[in-house]
Order: C-alpha cells, then sequence, then structure tokens
C-alpha cells in the first residue's frame, strides 16, 4: 500500500514553493505612493487659479509633515495617512491658512511582484474651514496610483 506524505509535510512543501515562487531579484521602478491631487479654482467662475504662495501641512501624531510649499501653484499633490482613516491637513493659501479634514477607506494593493504591496484610499467624505477655502469638491473618490484629480479647492 503506497502511504501518503503527512500534512505538515504538505504544508512546509507548499510554504517553501510559494515563498520561492515570489521573490524577484528585480528593482521597482514604479510609482508606489498614492498622491491626492488638488486643483486650485476661482470660486465663482471655475477658472485655473494660481495661488501667490501654498503651503500644506499635516499633523500626525508623532510629527508635523510639511508636503507643499511653493509660488505660483495652481495645483498640489499630497499622501493620505496609510495609517489611518482620516487625515488633517492645513492648508495655506496667500498667507490665509484653513483646515481640511478628509475621510477615506484603505485597502491594499499589489503594485507588482518587485515592488511589493501599497495602500490605495477611496474618498468617503470632507470638511473644511472656510476662512480662504470657498468649496472643497470630490472629483474622483479613488485615491490610487494613476494621477487622477482627486479635489477641485475653490477659493
Amino acid at each position: 500500500m503506497k502511504r501518503l506524505p503527512s500534512i505538515p509535510a504538505l504544508a512546509a512543501i507548499l510554504a517553501m514553493v510559494m515563498a520561492t515562487g515570489s521573490c524577484s531579484d528585480q528593482p521597482c521602478y514604479e510609482e508606489t505612493d498614492p498622491q491626492m491631487n488638488t486643483i486650485l479654482l476661482v470660486s465663482g467662475t471655475g477658472e485655473t487659479a494660481k495661488a501667490d504662495s501654498l503651503r500644506v501641512y499635516t499633523y500626525r501624531e508623532s510629527d508635523t509633515l510639511k508636503f507643499v510649499s511653493i509660488k505660483g501653484a495652481s495645483s498640489f499633490s499630497v499622501p493620505l495617512d496609510p495609517g489611518s482613516d482620516e487625515s488633517r491637513f492645513l492648508i495655506t493659501l496667500n498667507g490665509v491658512t484653513d483646515t481640511a479634514l478628509i475621510w477615506y477607506s484603505r485597502r491594499p494593493h499589489l503594485v507588482s511582484p518587485e515592488c511589493g504591496y501599497t495602500i490605495v484610499s477611496e474618498i468617503t467624505g470632507l470638511m473644511t474651514t472656510h476662512n480662504i477655502i470657498d468649496t472643497l469638491i470630490i472629483e474622483n473618490k479613488s485615491v490610487n496610483l494613476d494621477g487622477q484629480k482627486n479635489l477641485h479647492l475653490f477659493y
């Protein structure tokens, strides 16, 4: 009578095959950090606006991160916090600061075997103060690696 291998032995062999099959010696050349892309628009007309100065900061429990500090900007891109379902941004346009709170759901996304996984997000809601920001509108809820515009910021 032929004897079948034991279940622990089969599990060990399967684990080794999966581990060796998933390794890659190739370098990663793909973008792996999803960015939330926002364009600046003039309130009332909807035409593209160009801020004289723009700064975007975020606060996280451990630190403050500065993402953007440029002059003559008509758009900006920032990452969402991959460890939380919300991100708070301090947006300073032409010297006036507003706070934007963005809520989203997260899920892992396989970029490639060489690059591994990243976190993509789906925007579920937002809120802003209205010091200089008139309206913040979601154009595309999906924050992923495709580079599409996500938000319209009217001021």
